[in-house]
């Protein structure tokens, strides 16, 4: 049983996506106890940081693609996209009063594979 060409893409885009978390979360926390910024000051730069760092690692290992202008302005739509994305669910389930869990799971049950396809067909498709 051969498996499709995207599925070691797919697992790469999780792992790169959990890493992301993890220095999103070290920075942020980082920025607030240590240096005592604000949240609302730690988080973007948290962001910008984990953003970084996922760009370079989906272009590089799981897309093996070249970095350069093209992939980086389209990698940081598809992230706009999926940060107003998150947004908008996690508002929708509020405002359903869902539970914050329920929140969270669909955005990852629906923005995950949104961005991965995105990637797969319009950041790196021209780029590979």
């Amino acid at each position: 049983w051969r498996r499709p060409p995207w599925f070691m893409r797919l697992m790469r885009f999780g792992i790169t996506g959990l890493m992301a978390t993890g220095i999103h979360v070290v920075v942020a926390v980082t920025l607030i106890t240590r240096l005592s910024m604000l949240p609302y000051m730690a988080n973007p730069i948290a962001f910008l940081t984990a953003t970084g760092f996922s760009y370079a690692t989906n272009t590089l290992w799981s897309f093996s693609s070249r970095m350069g202008r093209p992939t980086l302005l389209r990698y940081a739509c598809v992230s706009l996209a999926g940060c107003l994305a998150t947004t908008a669910i996690a508002a929708a389930a509020e405002a359903a009063h869902l539970d914050y869990c329920i929140g969270i799971l669909l955005v990852i049950a629906l923005v995950t594979p949104s961005t991965f396809a995105l990637h797969s067909l319009w950041t790196y498709r021209s780029a590979r």
